[in-house]
């Protein structure tokens, strides 16, 4: 077992880096996190400070003042030139509404447009605006069915706002699931550990004249090799494992009560192996602490940015999207993706699952055989 305790002890004296790298991604994990709670916020119309100088005082005039003070603050002003733009500049009002004597019959009947004052550039007088114009359509609309004034009064205060109903599709009412955000991250963690840990034990038994006193030794090269297959194994699986166990510590109920927990774990085991035999491949190729230090930056960095793991998938290019196609990672964030918008895994959504863990595995193995050729190659 010598070979398998090598690498035993070359990853254990590469501990601090493992530690360094899981304290990195909890730290992440909770901070984006976070930031997402604050984000998540329930949707509410926006109040915006509305003054109004009403000369009409009649039905439809308060009508109109009601209605735009249901989203609004409304504010009573007088027609004083000087205190209106005194109001405007220190933004006591964002908007300015001028009811003028018959309103009804002027505005709603005649046609005619009413007088608004507004601060300029700010999206707040389109909002005020588009409710104006909506009040103005639908008393326009049952003066032309023949309403009294009274009548169009009555009626639009009695409508009621738009309601809106959401489907809950994914079962969590739309709010993003709590360990979505550490699956989403785990990616960046298993690239990054295990292409330091296996490169530098790569690097170390083909320092100096070891390599050659292990073809010479009296263990033959298969076991020597399945040795160390057992101990990479070995590391990789204790690394799933604290990570797994990070789950079940930080959101135990929730997450095994959800359905869908077997489907995570599933899609990140693979994703450990094929961080795993990509691992291998860069311990092979480098050289120096130096272009494993780079290598692995560029190859873990590079994959969580442009695959969906530090940036959402949807707010990337068609392009970006089309090349991380042919990226690994981009596979596991898209099965991710889906077993956080759906409840229920069956059907199309199933199959997805599947071929997204499928693809996975394709290139674990691809990675697996291009390590074995380029060994041959170098022992030939």
């Amino acid at each position: 077992m010598a070979v398998f305790k090598a690498y035993l002890k070359i990853a254990k004296k590469n501990g601090w880096m493992i530690l360094l790298y899981l304290a990195l991604f909890f730290s992440l994990t909770v901070m984006f996190q976070s930031f997402a709670g604050e984000t998540e916020q329930s949707y509410s119309a926006q109040s915006v400070p509305v003054g109004i100088i009403d000369e009409d005082g009649g039905r439809m005039a308060k009508s109109l003042v009601d209605y735009i003070g249901r989203t609004n603050e409304v504010k009573r002003l007088s027609e004083d030139e000087e205190m209106l733009q005194e109001d405007l500049f220190y933004r006591n009002v964002a908007y300015i509404v001028r009811i003028p004597k018959d309103f009804t019959e002027r505005c709603i009947f005649g046609g005619e447009k009413l007088r608004v004052t507004t601060v300029p550039g700010t999206y707040s007088g389109y909002y005020v605006e588009q409710q104006i114009t909506n009040f103005m359509n639908f008393a326009r609309g049952y003066a032309g069915a023949g309403f009294t004034e009274t009548e169009m009064a009555d009626v639009m205060r009695e409508r009621d706002s738009a309601k809106v109903t959401l489907v809950d599709v994914s079962g969590n009412a739309g709010i993003p699931l709590a360990y979505s955000y550490f699956y989403r991250y785990l990616p960046y963690l298993f690239l990054s550990v295990l292409g330091y840990v296996m490169g530098y034990i790569l690097m170390g038994v083909r320092r100096g004249g070891l390599p050659g006193r292990m073809r010479a030794s009296a263990v033959p090269i298969r076991r020597q090799n399945m040795e160390g297959l057992t101990a990479s194994g070995l590391i990789a699986v204790g690394l799933w494992g604290v990570c797994t166990g990070a789950v079940f510590f930080m959101y135990g109920a929730d997450f095994l009560s959800s359905g869908r927990a077997h489907w995570y774990l599933l899609n990140s085991f693979v994703m450990l192996l094929m961080a795993l035999s990509l691992a291998h491949l860069i311990g092979t190729l480098v050289k120096t602490s130096n272009a494993l230090s780079g290598t692995v930056n560029v190859v873990s960095l590079g994959m969580c940015f442009l695959c969906g793991a530090f940036v959402q998938v949807d707010y990337l290019s068609p392009g970006v999207r089309k090349a991380a196609q042919f990226l690994p990672v981009y596979w596991y964030e898209s099965v991710n993706e889906m077993l956080t918008e759906n409840s229920a895994i069956a059907g199309d959504v199933l199959e997805q699952v599947l071929g997204g863990i499928g693809i996975q595995l394709v290139f674990a193995a691809a990675f697996v055989c291009v390590t074995l050729v380029i060994s041959r190659e170098r022992t030939a």
